[in-house]
């Protein structure tokens, strides 16, 4: 018989447990809060989807405009692209083609004569320099409609920045997001403060659909899903019409959810792992009665 288990308090485990499990607790409930706002958002969201497609300088033509009531309102849009101002959004992927780029156009307003950037959705990898570019750049006025964009900012010190631009500086063809405010640097005319990206449906269902949707978060980050092979082939999809309207995904909250109790279940898990590591064997009188004969 080799002994039992004890209760042994130690400090050391306890301080290291405590620490890990209220990290988890506050992980916990920083999904928690998450989720509640990204149920607020969804039903911002829906509430602005329902509103009627209206033409945008309808929304864009008042004295004063508040942007941020504008996202995600659908608009009907017809103008004259600028090709020549064009850039790309990189680090972008398709469920189809995989990897690639979304071309970002700046489009003149028919009727007031405003500049807009717009996102004329995804192209492959092996397509994406300025000079490949150019098949897609056709005609002259194009209507269509899109989703209102509010302009993209870093959201913490630690994101990559993208390249500087402006005077005396060489032209930036590549931009991690559509930050107007830099942009604006290296374009001749004044640009609206939001974006707009191209849709491929108008209809509130499809869009809905389309914008909410869980996108995988994990393999998207490391490009683990089942499209990792279709990356820069070489040839375009011929049953494709490029660029493929692409939208910015939104998670739904029901992942925010099921990480709240994921944090939970590693909290729980971790002051179990504390509790059994304080549980030393202690030998048995019988056991040490043997060893003495033994002697």
């Amino acid at each position: 018989m080799l002994g039992t288990r004890r209760f042994s308090f130690s400090w050391k485990i306890s301080l290291i447990g405590a620490i890990l499990i209220l990290g988890a607790i506050r992980l916990s409930y920083w999904q928690w809060e998450r989720y509640l706002a990204k149920e607020e958002f969804l039903k911002e969201l829906d509430s602005r989807l329902e509103q009627p497609v209206v033409p945008i300088s309808e929304l864009i033509g008042k004295k004063a405009v508040n942007w941020e009531e504008l996202l995600h309102r659908r608009v009907l849009v017809t103008g004259t692209f600028d090709f020549e101002h064009e850039f790309i959004k990189r680090n972008r992927k398709d469920d189809v083609d995989g990897p690639g780029v979304h071309v970002i156009t700046p489009l003149k307003i028919d009727g007031n004569g405003e500049h807009i950037l717009v996102n004329r959705g995804y192209i492959p990898l092996s397509v994406k320099s300025p000079e490949e570019r150019q098949q897609f750049q056709r005609g002259d006025v194009h209507s269509f409609v899109a989703l209102i964009k509010l302009s993209e900012t870093p959201r913490s010190f630690l994101a990559p920045n993208d390249p500087p631009a402006g005077s005396g500086r060489p032209w930036v063809d590549a931009w991690l997001r559509v930050n107007i405010e830099e942009i604006q640097k290296q374009i001749p005319y004044k640009l609206l403060p939001i974006h707009l990206e191209a849709i491929s449906g108008s209809s509130k269902e499809e869009v809905e659909e389309a914008l909410v949707k869980n996108s995988n978060t994990r393999n998207d980050i490391f490009y683990l899903g089942e499209n990792l092979n279709k990356v820069s082939t070489g040839e375009l999809n011929p049953t494709r019409a490029y660029p493929v309207p692409a939208f910015s995904t939104v998670v739904p909250s029901a992942t925010h959810l099921l990480y709240v109790f994921e944090w939970a279940f590693m909290g729980l898990l971790v002051a179990i792992v504390c509790i059994g590591l304080q549980f030393r064997r202690v030998s048995s009188p019988l056991s040490k009665t043997r060893a003495g004969e033994a002697d």
